[in-house]
């Protein structure tokens, strides 16, 4: 069984072996967590668009040396032998190495991906099946629509409002109290005096979405992606 984490690469460097469209998906996704990516393959495909600003990207075949400081290390070209050797170099010098067309062979898995503002659901099958993560996470977009993403952003800040309170004051009732009087459905229908109002009704003084410094016409970033 696996263990699921996520991991904090913002300015860490992460080598990505091979730019088909498993290794370029993988390239840009690394970038815009905030990695410095440095992509090693001899060619892009014809009329890709161009690489974040963030990804280095080396116009040749793979050479021993070319994960030297890296914090994780892709191997996604369409060779074997060549991914193999990307795997022997990671396991020498201890960095996590993902292997795209075997991945028992690497350490680590990449999940199928949704993202709702800074809520990220991932869903993996151990390798077996990255098409059924892929239906299942696109199941899910269909359930979590963008509110889910406001109200994180509202969890979090009311986190932080709490953590300066009174002790007798209950984040965690206050949150699953406005979940049962209808929050979501205040945020999907964008509705900001409805969510004043459960937020008033709550009972601390001067809380409102404009105290908490979020505006519903601004709305939460959506994102599906696969990995």
């Amino acid at each position: 069984m696996d263990y699921p984490l996520f991991a904090h690469i913002a300015g860490r460097l992460c080598v990505v072996i091979g730019a088909g469209a498993v290794g370029l998906r993988k390239a840009r996704g690394l970038a815009a967590a905030g990695s410095r990516v440095r992509l090693v393959a001899p060619s892009l495909p014809p009329g890709e668009e161009p690489l974040p600003a963030n990804v280095e990207r080396v116009g040749r075949f793979y050479r021993r040396g070319d994960l030297r400081g890296a914090f994780l290390a892709f191997a996604a070209t369409d060779d074997r032998a060549v991914n193999a050797a990307v795997v022997a170099e990671a396991r020498q010098a201890g960095i996590p190495v993902n292997v795209a067309d075997s991945p028992r062979e690497g350490d680590f898995l990449l999940p199928a991906v949704l993202r709702r503002g800074t809520l990220t659901v991932a869903v993996g099958t151990g390798g077996g099946s990255p098409l059924a993560a892929a239906l299942v996470r696109d199941h899910l977009a269909g359930v979590l629509g963008e509110e889910w993403g406001l109200f994180v952003e509202m969890a979090s800040r009311l986190r932080e409002r709490f953590a300066g309170a009174e002790k007798s004051l209950d984040y965690s009732g206050f949150c699953r109290r406005l979940m049962v009087q209808g929050i979501l459905d205040c945020l999907a229908a964008g509705d900001a005096a409805a969510v004043d109002t459960l937020l008033d009704e709550l009972g601390i003084e001067g809380l409102t979405l404009a105290s908490l410094g979020i505006d519903l016409k601004k709305g939460s970033a959506g994102e599906d992606m696969s990995g």
